[in-house]
């Protein structure tokens, strides 16, 4: 590469990280659209054996509410994620979705057994182990999603 196209590039990179950060206006609207979406995610996750959605789902919604402050406020907001937790968490999901599944070899004689019976049909505690699940689901689907965003951010910065 030559010397004014390695100049051209990092003029190009000055300009946009310059324009990284959203107006005011969209920084107030993101800030107070956060908690609705964050709470509409949990409500994915949590009644996702009821109506249409689950684990999945409800993860990609807490990724998408998240990013959305890279949107707003730039590549610094987002870099505060720390990578080695973010990993430790989707392990974390990962052991704990095995574990509910031994959970129910151990007390039903089949990998992810329903041993959680009880609750009125239609109600949250009516699902069993699904809703354990959904979590489970959801956190590792969050975490892993927001680790490549992440690695694509970071290459993205680096004009890589």
């Amino acid at each position: 590469m030559t010397p004014s196209a390695k100049r051209r590039q990092r003029r190009q990179r000055r300009i946009i990280e310059s324009r990284a950060e959203m107006t005011v206006m969209v920084r107030t609207i993101i800030r107070a659209l956060l908690p609705v979406v964050l709470v509409f995610g949990a409500y994915i996750l949590t009644y996702g054996h009821l109506t249409p959605g689950g684990g999945f789902q409800g993860g990609m919604i807490l990724v998408g509410a998240l990013m959305s402050f890279y949107l707003a406020y730039g590549y610094e907001i987002v870099r505060r994620f720390n990578d080695e937790d973010l990993d430790r968490i989707e392990h974390v999901g990962a052991l704990l979705y095995v574990l509910i599944g031994l959970v129910g070899l151990v007390l039903g004689g089949v990998f992810l057994a329903n041993v959680f019976r009880g609750g009125v049909p239609g109600t949250l505690l009516s699902g069993g182990t699904v809703p354990l699940l959904n979590f489970v689901v959801g956190f590792k689907v969050a975490a892993g999603t927001l680790i490549v965003l992440l690695i694509l951010l970071e290459a993205l910065r680096k004009g890589g």
